[in-house]
Order: structure tokens, then C-alpha cells, then sequence
């Protein structure tokens, strides 16, 4: 699956995203200033704490859903993945849960992408999170080389490294895995197949919209015992990034 958003279409996200980080912001302020009074009874208080937890949440909301479009300006930088994923060890250690393990396979000499790191990053700490929900006791990451790329016929969005050469990260967990009837569905921007009241149904969105801004994609696939969702970035360097441009 691809997302596809018309120019006017992410002038409209960002637009809605910003006026409503505004209105949010002052839903910050102001149940900060009322929760520092001293005076407040224990039903008021835990009225406004309930308030402030849905206000961080439906910020949270609104930055997930404009990380889905276009960014109207990003850095992209060459990134080495080891780098990349020794710098983001804290973040992962922090996303552990009781009864389940994370851990990464990085090893050295991986080809190099040319990404925004921060969209890089959104990236992988979706399927991460998704990951944990759904695993029993294991999430492992996996970062290779992949000279088989993707399937033009199925993803016409992905860009094809000059030097055929691809940057692959597996999110794999050991949890029940995607049912056939939800396999289709499962990138769809609100569509959810947990059972938490406060799933937004965002995160494979988001992760494959990031993935599409810098010429990759994101797909699904599952085997006995493993559910494996599988980032793919064409290597990227300055030059490469200019003769493909």
C-alpha cells in the first residue's frame, strides 16, 4: 500500500495540525496554572489530571498525524545505521515493558541513508511500540542489506538506488500476528486492531508515510511464530541523492 497526498491535502493537515496545537497549548498553560493552587479539593484535582493527560494525548494525536504528510521543511543527512541506532539505545531501553525483551542487530559496514533522522526515527519507534503490544516476550531488531529492493509493481513509490542497493530494518515480534482479514487494512490512517480504547490506529500510517517521503516503503509479512514488519530505504549519499533528484 501506498499513501498518497495531493499538495493541497497536506497544506490542509499541517494547517489543521498547527491551529490545533495552538488551542492545545493553551489547554497546557492554563490547567497548569489552575493545578498549582494549593487550595484545590482531591475531586478537582484528579478532575483537571484526567483533562491534562487527554490534552497531552490529543497533542500527541495531532503531531502523529502531521508526521503522515509531507513535512513542509526537513534536514535529510547521510546516516550511518549504526550510528543511528546506538544514538537511539536510550529511547528503546525506556520503550521496555515488564516480560518483554528488546534488542538490536546492527551490525557494522551497512550502506549509508539519506534521511531526515528525526523522521528516521519516528519511524522505527512506531513499529517499535506496535511491536510491544503486540509480543510476548521478544521485539528484535534487524538492520541488513538488501539488494533485492522492493517490488516496483507493488510499491511505484520507492525509488531504486542507483547501485541497487537498500538499507533494510526488521521490527520483529513473537506475538499472534496480523489476521488475513486485517492484512489489507493494517496501513489504513485510523484503523486498529487492538483492543485499547486509546489505540489511535496511527502507527503503521505514520511509519510508512516516513518511509515513502525518502523514497522507501514499509511491508508486512509473517511466518510460524514471527510477525515482521520491514523498513526499506534505498542507500543514499549527497551525490547519489543529486544525480537521482
Amino acid at each position: 500500500m501506498q499513501l498518497v497526498f495531493s499538495e493541497f491535502q497536506d497544506q490542509l493537515v499541517r494547517g489543521l495540525a498547527h491551529r490545533m496545537n495552538n488551542i492545545l497549548s493553551l489547554f497546557h498553560g492554563y490547567l497548569g496554572l489552575l493545578m498549582d493552587e494549593q487550595k484545590l479539593d482531591p475531586v478537582m484535582k484528579d478532575g483537571l489530571t484526567r483533562i491534562r493527560a487527554g490534552a497531552r494525548e490529543a497533542t500527541d494525536l495531532m503531531e502523529r498525524i502531521n508526521a503522515i504528510t509531507r513535512p513542509a521543511s526537513c534536514q535529510p543527512r547521510e546516516i550511518d545505521p549504526v550510528d543511528f541506532f546506538r544514538q537511539l539505545a536510550p529511547t528503546l531501553d525506556r520503550m521496555r515493558t515488564p516480560g518483554i525483551e528488546i534488542t538490536v542487530d546492527c551490525p557494522p559496514a551497512l550502506p549509508h541513508v539519506w534521511v531526515d533522522s528525526s523522521r528516521m526515527k519516528l519511524a522505527v519507534l512506531e513499529l517499535v511500540r506496535n511491536a510491544c503490544d503486540a509480543a510476548r516476550a521478544r521485539v528484535v531488531i534487524r538492520v541488513t542489506e538488501d539488494g533485492g529492493g522492493v517490488q516496483p509493481e507493488l510499491f511505484p513509490a520507492a525509488e531504486e538506488p542507483q547501485d541497487g542497493r537498500w538499507l533494510k530494518i526488521e521490527i520483529i515480534d513473537d506475538g499472534p500476528g496480523v489476521q488475513l482479514s486485517d492484512a489489507t487494512r493494517i496501513f489504513e490512517p485510523f484503523y486498529s486492531t487492538k483492543k485499547k480504547t486509546h489505540a489511535a490506529g496511527l502507527g503503521l500510517a505514520v511509519a510508512l508515510g516516513c518511509a515513502q517521503q525518502f523514497g522507501g516503503t514499509v511491508q508486512h509479512r509473517g511466518r510460524k511464530g514471527e510477525t515482521i514488519f520491514e523498513i526499506s530505504l534505498p542507500a543514499r549519499t549527497p551525490q547519489s541523492l543529486g544525480a537521482v533528484a
